[in-house]
């Protein structure tokens, strides 16, 4: 019996740190998410901002304003969800490839940056949606899966608006 004692004390041991593990998981998605959909919201206002000052097209400008206005809501909507939820706030910043992508729309001038500040946020908007979808789906944290829940419709909105007709992608050359 008192061999017995020892194996079921690293038996428990065992479970529970594999339950650690589960719960660290669980937490990591929440923070991997918040952290992406964070960089999301500061790279579609970066950009918007960037279109605000070296766009000329009225159609790109008046798009730029609204992802200015939409993106600083759904910011503070997800700081408000987080701060609920009682998880550490998102660090500031952007991702290497968002980095890399203004940077690209930053050298661009003239008809180019129109099209590619469009292409850029197609790609940026499908990526997004997709992340949202997805934490909205199966997230482990029910405040911050309603969050998400709530911005499908959002970023799913500033896709229509990318693809409407008289846009760069659907006019045709």
């Amino acid at each position: 019996m008192r061999r017995l004692a020892p194996a079921a004390t690293i038996v428990a041991a065992a479970i529970l740190s594999t339950a650690g593990i589960a719960q660290q998981q669980g937490s990591r998605q929440t923070r991997d998410f918040v952290q992406a959909a964070a960089q999301t919201d500061t790279f579609e206002i970066m950009e918007a901002t960037t279109a605000l000052a070296q766009s000329q097209d009225q159609e790109t400008r008046s798009f730029a304003q609204a992802m200015i206005q939409a993106h600083q809501q759904t910011s503070a909507a997800l700081r408000q969800a987080v701060a609920k939820a009682g998880l550490d706030q998102p660090k500031p910043g952007l991702s290497g490839d968002q980095s890399m992508f203004l940077a690209a729309l930053q050298s661009q001038r003239g008809p180019d940056f129109d099209r590619t500040y469009r292409k850029q946020q197609m790609l940026a908007h499908h990526a997004a949606l997709a992340v949202m979808q997805g934490y909205a789906r199966s997230g482990n944290d029910p405040i911050i899966r309603q969050v998400a829940a709530a911005m499908v419709p959002i970023v799913s909105s500033h896709l229509v608006m990318l693809e409407q007709p008289g846009t760069d992608e659907n006019t045709p050359q």
